[in-house]
């Protein structure tokens, strides 16, 4: 069995969208040479005429150490080509009919981008050649021969009766370029170890904050193996909605996605909804060309006071004008935002969009205008329908089914299962870092719990060397101003403020409201003003907040608010008849 990246599992391989990629796929797996290493679904970007990037989607890559490489592209159906115009069409079951481009010319064009990348890298010996061919398959069709054209022989197409014989089929590939090429020399171990580099290296990133405790080392989350696979399995398609649970990765994706298309030369808009989590994704992102992050109603602000500027026209209080008592956020912004698209020709190549769960329906519209191409242009919409604490309702702007990251990375094992109590949805695995239990702080009153939430951080910054910036507190109730009274009146040590709802103040401990603190997560966290709340009416809340803690979590409240909090189960879901 040859090592198949990415290793995809029955289960992911019915889902694809190709049948025939899943079938050419199986084959591969269970037919070849181990000694082979085959990508699927290598997405590439290579400069065109004129410099310009232009995408590009590999099918198949075998990569064989004893010769060199082949691009495969797979074509399920039937296929027509129109000789008076060169169109290539793919014909499904039912004799429907759409465009595609020349499966032989594709191939040859993906085969010259990973040529370059390899024998570019460093440690390719200067010079030398490397064996690389291109192919096309049919595996629906019966007799591929009169598919063949100058640029499309015999022998580089596969067709029903070689999905039994594969290994048979790259060989008999292999030989034709072989006949083709001179002076070339095998990949070998060291071009495999090149391949693997440059296509295959595991993506590490790092969390949303930096540093957790001083006597644990620095962690860095590695994306799970399905996660890596999203980013690759996107590949060429330009729409896309991403769900997961807390601690999933779906910000630090949303920010690995916006970089990756941005450095490719596209126009990218990296958005979120909550506007702490605007300002950081303004930090990681600061000086990255092409890219602008912020949250949807700092865009509608800096929409219109461009507007303004520029054409002198007040585009916010014309939609007061046109939608008097409607709500600002809700609706006269958004169509503030739509105005601006009128007069404003600039626009993005791509569109990011970070807890789409809390955009509406009005914020769709305007997003969809600032893109270059409303119907073909990027949209990536990470969401989490479990997180919705701003109780909104949309239609994310995605026809296809959402991909499901299944793998909390964030948490741990505690807090995971704290957490995904008052979690509904697909099921998400619990990390591998077991941590310590969560723990209560618990007293009668907010004067004595703020005595002792005062003590127990105290202690962590002299006792255990924790570093206030790794701490934060969490207010989860109503009527937050009684909480950050009873903080802000007691002094912290070696130098250290408490900072109110403002961020990233060094030598601080933050104290804010989960709702502001969606998106974002911290080493230790407390979780204050549980009495008020009502496990059942108050899941979202809940499941935001306690998930937000990476390494520890506390809760802060009488004994038996912490235990209702803790001990909070969804109500099993009655079986279908």
């Amino acid at each position: 069995m040859p090592r198949m990246r990415p290793e995809l599992s029955e289960d992911e391989l019915n889902i694809l969208n190709s049948r025939a990629e899943s079938r050419f796929y199986r084959a591969c797996r269970d037919q070849l040479s181990k000694d082979l290493l085959i990508l699927h679904s290598v997405a590439l970007v290579r400069f065109a005429s004129k410099n310009t990037p232009e995408d590009g989607e590999a099918d198949f890559v075998v990569f064989d150490p004893a010769r060199g490489f082949l691009v495969v592209e797979v074509k399920g159906g039937g296929v027509s080509r129109n000789p008076i115009t060169g169109a290539w069409s793919s014909i499904s079951r039912s004799n429907a009919r759409h465009d595609i481009k020349d499966p032989f010319r594709q191939s040859a064009a993906q085969k010259k981008e990973i040529l370059r990348q390899v024998i570019s890298d460093r440690r390719w010996p200067p010079g030398s050649r490397l064996l690389a061919g291109h192919a096309a398959f049919f595996p629906d069709l019966e007799n591929c021969t009169p598919l063949c054209l100058p640029h499309a022989p015999r022998s580089i197409i596969g067709d029903r009766l070689d999905i039994g014989s594969l290994g048979r089929w790259i060989s008999g590939v292999f030989d034709y370029w072989k006949g083709q090429q001179t002076n070339w020399r095998p990949l070998g171990r060291d071009g495999i170890a090149i391949v693997e580099d440059v296509f295959c290296k595991p993506i590490d990133v790092r969390p949303l904050v930096s540093t957790l405790l001083e006597e644990e080392e620095v962690i860095r989350i590695r994306l799970t193996q399905q996660q890596a696979r999203l980013i690759r399995a996107l590949g060429m398609r330009r729409r896309a909605a991403i769900c997961g649970g807390a601690g999933t990765g779906k910000t630090l994706l949303a920010v690995e996605t916006a970089k990756s298309l941005a450095t490719s030369g596209m126009k990218t808009l990296l958005l979120c909804y909550n506007r702490p989590l605007a300002d950081h994704l303004k930090v990681v992102n600061e000086g990255h060309a092409n890219l602008h992050a912020m949250s949807f109603h700092q865009l509608c602000d800096w929409r219109v006071r461009v507007a303004h500027t520029d054409s002198g026209r007040d585009l916010l209080n014309e939609a007061i004008q046109t939608y008097p008592g409607l709500d600002r956020f809700d609706v006269q912004l958004p169509f503030a935002l739509a105005l601006s698209t009128e007069l404003s020709s600039y626009r993005y190549d791509a569109i990011i969009v970070d807890e789409g769960q809390d955009f509406l329906d009005e914020f769709w519209f305007p997003l969809t205008c600032l893109l270059t191409d409303e119907n073909e242009s990027t949209i990536y919409v990470f969401f989490d329908h479990n997180q919705a604490i701003f109780k909104r309702k949309s239609s994310l702007p995605i026809d296809e089914d959402p991909f499901i990251l299944t793998a909390n990375c964030r948490n741990t094992t505690y807090i995971h299962e704290a957490a995904y109590h008052y979690y509904e949805g697909v099921q998400t695995d619990a990390p591998g870092i077991t941590g310590e239990p969560v723990d209560f702080l618990c007293a009668s009153s907010i004067q004595s719990q703020a005595i002792r939430l005062h003590a127990q951080i105290t202690n962590l910054i002299v006792n255990e060397h924790v570093k206030p910036n790794d701490i934060a507190v969490l207010i989860a109730a109503s009527g937050k101003q009684a909480y950050y009274d009873e903080l802000n009146s007691r002094p912290l040590p070696h130098g250290a403020k408490w900072s109110l709802e403002t961020h990233r103040v060094p030598n601080s401990l933050l104290v804010d409201t989960v709702a502001r603190f969606k998106g974002l997560e911290s080493p230790i966290l407390f979780i204050w003003g549980l009495e008020r709340l009502d496990p059942d009416i108050d899941r979202e809340a809940l499941y935001v907040g306690l998930s937000r803690a990476k390494s520890r979590l506390s809760l802060v409240g009488t004994e038996q608010a912490c235990h209702r909090v803790l001990e909070f189960h969804l109500p099993a879901r009655a079986s279908p008849a």
